[in-house]
């Protein structure tokens, strides 16, 4: 009997790449999993290969749009997950019009959490998305995702040489970020049963925290002190640019930061069982993520 296609638009990155692996692990005697991505050749993408029950499809949404209809002919369900490119709205849009027109039965979209605040970069580019893809009569979902937990892979090198966190965000103000690997699972999750989800908005957090916990959890795991460096703005986004973020890119995270200043409810999420919901399981809490990662932070 052929199995039900699932295809994953966008399988290189971190949170395609999280969802391909949850769809192998607990789906790949369900779906023939299809992780579509640019480069074949990379090595992110040759990882893909070793899952279970997964195929490597060359996929682009920023190609040829009658390429990626041939490509996704009988595909059942289409989890596009929208590219950090400043014109990713376009992008997404452009890959479920070409979705509808394969006739793709159903799109799992990736979107923020500040969707509504139009007035902030990346809420601007991704209610673009929920609106254009609500219009084109294909059954969907939006997951609307936040700041990432993996995101303090950036503090590595500081923790490592100084004993530092570098932040502007006052450590004391909490916020609810996810972690990649929860993003995968309940994407995954929403694809097994994708018809039940259509015409649903989920908010996917893993756990409420401050940097101070941050800072007090690393500490804990290296068994040295970790302190949290209060700094400006300005000298974020200088540190943000130097680490090769686009300037555009910068500012969007640095809104996101300002809303965790401001103590607004749009960052700091307040239900936190959506993820359980979904998948039956626990989302990783801050100390069992820095436990995980703790051996690459040590000098």
């Amino acid at each position: 009997m052929t199995k039900p296609v699932v295809f994953v638009l966008g399988a290189s990155g971190k949170v395609g790449a999280a969802a391909v692996t949850a769809l192998s692990d607990k789906y790949s005697d369900k779906f023939d999993i299809r992780a579509g991505v640019r480069d074949d050749t990379s090595e992110r993408a040759k990882h893909l290969t070793g899952l279970r029950g997964v195929t490597l499809v060359k996929a682009n949404m920023g190609g040829d749009k009658s390429t990626l209809v041939k490509t996704l002919n009988g595909v059942e369900s289409l989890f596009i997950v929208t590219p950090g490119t400043r014109q990713r709205a376009e992008l997404a849009i452009s890959a479920a019009e070409a979705a509808k027109e394969a006739g793709v039965k159903f799109l799992l979209v990736v979107s923020v959490l500040t969707a509504d605040l139009t007035d902030t970069i990346f809420g601007s580019q991704f209610k673009k998305v929920e609106t254009e893809v609500s219009k084109m009569g294909v059954p969907h979902c939006f997951i609307r995702l936040p700041l990432f937990v993996d995101n303090y892979w950036t503090f590595k090198d500081e923790i490592k040489s100084e004993s530092a966190i570098c932040n502007p965000v006052d450590p004391q103000k909490p916020y609810t970020p996810v972690v990649v690997a929860d993003a995968g699972k309940a994407a995954a999750s929403i694809l097994s049963q994708s018809q039940k989800h259509a015409g649903k908005t989920y908010k996917i957090v893993s756990n409420r925290h401050s940097f101070a916990d941050v800072a007090k959890e690393f500490s804990e795991a290296l068994g040295k002190e970790v302190k949290y460096n209060h700094v400006s703005y300005q000298d974020a986004k200088k540190s943000m640019v130097k680490c090769g973020f686009q300037d555009w890119m910068a500012d969007g995270v640095l809104e996101l930061y300002k809303l965790i200043d401001e103590g607004s409810h749009v960052i700091n999420e307040g239900d936190l069982t959506q993820f359980q919901h979904l998948t039956g399981e626990k989302p990783t809490d801050l100390k069992t993520w820095v436990r995980g990662v703790a051996p690459s932070f040590k000098s």
